[in-house]
């Protein structure tokens, strides 16, 4: 199961790191991206365009998709398999997202969480007509954090510094209940069951 975790030390240092648990190759490149380039949203009709405002470097998947990656300003974008994901249909009148741009727009775009936050319109984001089930977590300098979720066909943002810990499934809400479950029981106990 693959995990994302932000780390935030003494004077100022943050740092975000993510497992990548995938059964086969995903053929991942690094890949380096200057600011001023003109992108669009892959979804054919109508698709979102926009040019980078923030350099980035970003690891692929399948030379598609940038699935992890960090801008010039150090807002990180990690993109994690969640099976529950349910997108909203598409209206294509309004400018589409598909999922394997998700990373990259954040990272092109903002310089912090909350300025992603603020800015995200869910019927911007992606256009459902893609199989992969994902969520996505950003993180910046601040050590501020955000999960991105479609749960039955609506937007979920979670959105504190104390959202460090993400893991594939199940959606964040229960993520945040199980956490709180363990915090009660206390480290030194034993896992209920045999």
């Amino acid at each position: 199961m693959c995990t994302r975790v932000v780390y935030s030390g003494s004077n100022g240092m943050v740092a975000t790191g993510r497992s990548m648990d995938w059964k086969t190759d995903m053929h991942s490149n690094l890949w380096v991206f200057p600011r001023g380039m003109k992108r669009n949203g892959e979804t054919g009709e109508n698709s979102l365009e926009w040019t980078s405002r923030y350099g980035s470097v970003v690891t692929s998947a399948f030379e598609i998709a940038s699935t992890d990656g960090m801008n010039e300003k150090g807002l990180v974008a990690n993109l994690l398999w969640l099976p529950e994901t349910e997108y909203p249909v598409r209206d294509k009148n309004k400018p589409g997202l598909a999922i394997t741009a998700w990373v990259q727009y954040m990272l092109d775009n903002f310089a912090t969480v909350e300025e992603a936050v603020a800015y995200i319109d869910e019927d911007m984001m992606p256009d459902g007509s893609r199989l992969a089930t994902l969520h996505l977590s950003i993180s910046d300098a601040t050590g501020d954090c955000a999960i991105f979720e479609y749960i039955g066909g609506k937007l979920t943002v979670y959105h504190s510094k104390e959202y460090k810990v993400m893991t594939n499934s199940p959606t964040y809400n229960k993520q945040l209940a199980l956490s709180e479950y363990w915090k009660s029981i206390g480290g030194l106990s034993f896992l209920p069951g045999t």
